[in-house]
């Protein structure tokens, strides 16, 4: 089976490294390294690792052979301003929207993410998906990794 690929934004990095979230972020490293899942990040997410604590980048360099880096285009350039147009997300969190936007372009399956605030939020979920959609582009499984395992199992 081919592995899924997910646009993985710079709190799941992070995710391994806090209680809260350390479980099912290790669940979902395990998958990857198991070939279940293929990592995509833009080049804002590595920007994002540069700073983190050295357990934090040090999981990101182990799974550079896994990863797909994408780099900044007009074309997500555009579709993240329209996010923020649309009033989904706020320009202060501008770079989220550029998450959603990289992922969507890239024809990502899904965007694994443990930010509920801009990204993993229901309604917004659904207006980025209206928006992509209203552009011509597929919908966006926006998950938890937990959320994602889950999903994928079923399917």
């Amino acid at each position: 089976m081919r592995p899924l690929r997910v646009f993985v934004d710079t709190s799941v990095f992070g995710g391994l490294f806090d209680e809260e979230f350390e479980a099912d972020t290790r669940l979902f490293f395990n998958a990857v390294d198991a070939g279940r899942f293929r990592i995509a990040v833009s080049e804002q997410v590595i920007e994002e690792i540069k700073p983190s604590p050295e357990a934090v980048r040090g999981l990101f360099n182990a799974h550079i052979p896994k990863i797909d880096i994408f780099r900044d285009s007009p074309e997500i350039q555009d579709l993240a301003d329209l996010y923020l147009r649309e009033g989904i997300i706020t320009p202060k969190y501008r770079v989220d929207a550029l998450f959603v936007a990289c992922a969507s372009v890239n024809d990502c399956a899904g965007l694994i993410s443990w930010n509920f605030s801009h990204i993993v939020h229901e309604e917004k979920s659904r207006l980025f998906n209206l928006v992509n959609v209203s552009q011509g582009y597929p919908l966006l499984f926006i998950a938890t990794p937990r959320e994602m395992l889950r999903h994928v199992k079923k399917g």
